[in-house]
């Protein structure tokens, strides 16, 4: 206690290894800023789309008992990767083997492939089956969401109407 000539150890500052001081807090920011993050270390690649046909669809215009069918498929949150089929138009009809009460609807041949760039393993991909109209944007005929890659076969639309029980036929990637 007094004025002896001995100093702790742990005072001195080289006495602490480099490694065991604290990054100063601008650069433990810096190293939060450069970890990666899960979302962007999923590699991006293309998914094929193939859509087959549409099934019992109501018709949505006034005139005709008919629909211009089209459908919109887009990676779910990323608007930019939508892709559109070319519109086909069907006539509202009863169905062979349909009930006394069953109501008449359209069915379509659409044959469209395409591709959805951007997707990531786990993304969810949003099927909309729309009515071309020239005055407004387009009525839905039903949506559909997807998150398993391989899926291939009959996609039950929601939102069809009362009444129709709408499908999609289609294939997420190749199907192998």
């Amino acid at each position: 206690m007094g004025c002896g000539g001995s100093k702790p150890a742990a005072a001195s500052p080289a006495v602490l290894a480099p490694a065991a001081q604290p990054a100063p807090a601008a650069q433990q920011d810096k190293i939060l800023l450069t970890e990666a993050k899960p979302e962007e270390a999923k590699a991006t690649t293309s998914l094929k789309i193939q859509i087959a046909s549409a099934h019992g669809l109501r018709s949505a215009d006034l005139i005709g008992n008919k629909s211009d069918v089209y459908v919109e498929v887009e990676i779910e949150g990323k608007s930019d990767s939508k892709v559109t089929t070319a519109v086909v138009t069907g006539t509202a009809s009863k169905k062979e083997g349909a009930g006394e009460n069953d109501k008449n609807s359209v069915d379509v041949d659409l044959q469209f492939v395409g591709e959805l760039k951007g997707y990531v393993a786990g993304d969810k991909i949003l099927f909309t089956v729309k009515d071309k109209d020239f005055m407004t944007s387009g009525d839905s005929l039903g949506k559909a969401t997807v998150a398993e890659i391989g899926f291939g076969g009959k996609l039950v639309l929601e939102g069809a109407g009362e009444g129709f029980q709408a499908h999609l036929m289609v294939q997420l990637g190749d199907g192998t």
